[in-house]
């Protein structure tokens, strides 16, 4: 029994150390990666999440202006056909008055 203890402390004691060792090669590899990753990175011309927030607010607020902006010529549009829409009728009136006047 004592020769199957031993046996069996030998393999928990080599698994644990295969374990221990896969543990530190796993955080090695993972290093490893994420200087890789971070180099490829780097390299891109890349903008920073500061410099994408700054850039998504002003087109936000551009796109807002410009909402506003075309509401108001809808709104100045409507006034300007209300205010030419009394002055055609007139305008036909006082172009026929001076035409008749010249055939006379």
């Amino acid at each position: 029994m004592q020769i199957n203890n031993r046996i069996l402390d030998d393999i928990t004691r080599v698994t644990n150390s295969a374990l221990g060792t896969m543990t530190g090669v796993k955080g090695e590899v993972d290093a490893l990666v994420r200087q890789q990753f971070e180099k490829i990175l780097m390299g891109m011309d890349m903008v920073t999440r500061e410099e994408f927030d700054v850039v998504h607010d002003v087109a936000i607020k551009a796109a807002e202006r410009i909402d506003a902006l075309e509401a108001r010529i809808v709104e100045l549009e409507k006034r300007l056909e209300a205010a030419e829409a009394p002055a055609k009728p007139a305008a036909k009136r006082a172009a026929s008055k001076p035409a008749a006047k010249k055939d006379a």
